[in-house]
């Protein structure tokens, strides 16, 4: 894979580099490390941890949540308190020793998250800081403040929102092998892995990414379920699937990332038409949406949890703390599963409680619709594109001529990148790879619409299906070039 070669590229490169100057609100800690390079073989080996000081504050015997002061893969388990990271052997039952950190971030962790050989810690100021070799010895572990473009070469980045609900992510070769497109093919999960750091914004609608190999801004997004304005209390993601839920109790699972959203052309092929049966499969588009979960039988808090259990990307168990006639513990099942269990464990209830109903009220909680409406004319024929929305990748394109109305799908995918860009839709021009699907029924009845929309059809897109454009969007215009097509705000 060519992220495979350029990973090797980094090794060199971040070997004889020194460190970027960090941002302001990257904190005073200027932190080589090895993140972003190859990878250790994981091992058995524990060396290192018996030099490490056992820990003297009250600890859980188990970690059975991934959150951001409790988090575990599949050798350790971490705990944060008091601003120190606190370790021990996942399988094991209790033994926490206290982790050796840098000395600028001792005392000063605020949040941690783990995935497969990563671990995420945050600062007060919300800057992110990486460990390295988390599925190996504790005497491989480094840290970095590295993060962003070029090549997690970047001066580093802090979590979106300042928010408080934030995790790690991180799809790898090692861990995954592969993950599984809507056509069922089944793709490498890439050289060089995939790892994200996802955050949820106040209102719990909005879910923006950030990459350690994208720039150190926060513009790239992934919508909610129900287009967007779902409004979750909680997320948690592993291994690019994220989980969701909200007030209600209502839950949904979701696989996706930079790379399997159809952004990452550079390094992978991609293609809307169907990939069922290819000699050669593209990953196929769009990405695989928002699968709702059944409900849980019994008292849910909004402390919520993914992780990986295998190769795969089915491979992977949810838990939500809750209870179950007066015990407490956690209900859990594989993601494929159709019910839930309970596991007791007799701990208390740390996340905050809520309305669970057998109901699913999924649409009860809605954030408002996007207000960017956009319309112009092509000759005899209007056009009109309602409620874009930057993370959600699909929108209806309305086409009128001649009292008929012909309606398109415009997909727009966020373009890979390498310089900042302003979240949401401002005055800088925002750039997406754009597809126009035409239905198929359309094509087929071609004939009995207005000669304006047949023309259109026939010469600006072929008679196709599915036909790429450029999409280039500001707060006040839309541009679509394969039509031609200047829309302005209404």
């Amino acid at each position: 894979m060519l992220r495979s070669s350029l990973a090797a590229a980094v090794l060199l490169v971040a070997t004889l580099a020194p460190a970027t100057p960090a941002s302001a609100a990257t904190g005073p800690c200027r932190l080589a490390g090895t993140a972003g390079l190859a990878d250790l073989v994981p091992g058995d080996s524990t060396l290192g941890l018996s030099a490490l000081q056992p820990s003297a504050v009250g600890l859980p015997s188990q970690i059975h949540l991934r959150g951001t002061t409790e988090t575990f893969n599949r050798r350790w388990s971490f705990a944060l308190r008091a601003g120190r990271i606190h370790v021990k052997e996942a399988a094991a039952s209790g033994g926490w020793r206290v982790m050796a950190l840098p000395d600028c971030l001792a005392g000063h962790v605020t949040g941690i998250s783990v995935d497969d050989d990563e671990l995420v810690a945050l600062d007060e100021d919300g800057a992110i800081y990486t460990m390295d070799h988390a599925l190996n010895a504790p005497w491989t572990w480094n840290w970095t403040h590295r993060y962003g473009a070029p090549l997690w070469l970047g001066g580093g980045n802090t979590v979106p929102y300042h928010s408080a609900r934030w995790t790690w992510s991180v799809l790898s070769p090692g861990e995954d092998k592969v993950w599984r497109d809507t056509a069922g093919n089944d793709h490498p999960a890439g050289g060089a892995k995939v790892s994200h750091v996802f955050a949820l914004n106040e209102d719990g609608s909005r879910i923006t990414y950030v990459d350690p190999w994208l720039p150190a801004d926060h513009s790239y997004e992934m919508a909610t379920p129900l287009g967007g304005r779902f409004q979750a209390e909680a997320l948690s993601t592993a291994a690019s699937t994220s989980f969701v839920i909200n007030r209600y109790g209502d839950m949904y699972t979701r696989l996706y990332d930079f790379d399997i959203a159809g952004s990452d052309r550079i390094f992978f092929s991609y293609s809307y038409e169907d990939q069922r049966g290819a000699a050669f499969p593209k990953i196929q588009l769009p990405a695989p949406g928002w699968m709702r979960q059944p409900k849980i039988p019994g008292q849910v808090t909004d402390r919520i949890s993914i992780h990986k259990t295998g190769v795969g990307s089915d491979a992977r168990e949810l838990r939500v703390e809750g209870g179950d006639q007066g015990r407490t513990g956690y209900w859990g099942k594989a993601l494929t599963a159709s019910g839930w269990t309970f596991t007791p464990t007799g701990e208390h209830l740390e996340g905050h409680g809520l309305q669970n109903t057998a109901a699913d009220r999924s649409a009860d909680t809605l954030a408002p619709p996007s207000p960017y409406d956009y319309g112009g004319a092509l000759g005899q024929v209007t056009a009109r594109v309602e409620e874009f929305d930057v993370a959600v990748g699909a929108t209806p394109l309305i086409l009128r001529a001649g009292g008929q109305e012909l309606r398109l799908t415009l997909h727009t995918v966020d373009g890979l990148r390498q310089s900042p860009q302003a979240p949401g839709l401002t005055s800088q021009p925002r750039s997406f790879y754009g597809t126009v699907e035409v239905p198929q029924a359309v094509l087929d009845g071609l004939d009995s619409y207005d000669p304006a929309l047949r023309a259109l059809v026939r010469d600006r897109l072929g008679s196709a299906r599915f036909t790429d454009t450029d999409v280039v969007v500001t707060d006040r215009t839309m541009t679509l070039a394969r039509l031609d097509l200047p829309l302005n705000r209404t």
